[in-house]
């Protein structure tokens, strides 16, 4: 006989929200996961600052490892220029990997003029270089913070 057709419940008040209308509002909650800090910089100082720890390491042999001396500066000059590449607002980290490279280019220079380092010439060279490493990455971070 007769058929029940199932009530189709609707609400009271239906809200439909264009999607454009929404966009903006999810970009902005993204866009507070964003970093002020440049998370290549950051990347950059801590690859390259085990690495050049290790290479320290190394200098207590007799033979010097030339092809590691070579990656590590290049890797520097790399980090150097990205930074340098960024303008006046970035010259404090800049400058911090400015000074990085610099003691490096020191202390590998110290090591092929004087030959191997005594483990104490070893930590005591490696305490300098990582502060310098320690400061540049601070520094980094601290753009974070004083957004």
């Amino acid at each position: 006989m007769f058929r029940e057709v199932p009530a189709v419940r609707r609400p009271a008040l239906s809200i439909r929200i264009p999607l454009w209308l929404l966009l903006p509002f999810l970009f902005g909650c993204a866009a507070s996961f964003l970093h002020y800090y440049d998370p290549t910089t950051y990347k950059n100082l801590t690859d390259l600052k085990p690495k050049v720890a290790l290479l320290y390491e190394s200098f207590e042999e007799e033979e010097i490892d030339v092809r590691t001396i070579r990656q590590v500066r290049l890797e520097m000059g790399q980090a150097y220029e990205y930074e340098k590449g960024k303008g006046e607002k970035n010259q404090e980290t800049t400058k911090q990997i400015g000074l990085i490279l610099q003691m490096f280019s020191l202390h590998v220079e110290d090591r092929k003029k004087n030959g191997k380092w005594s483990e104490a010439h070893i930590q005591n060279l490696w305490e300098n270089m990582e502060e310098a490493f320690d400061i540049a990455i601070a520094t980094e971070r601290l753009k974070n913070e004083n957004r």
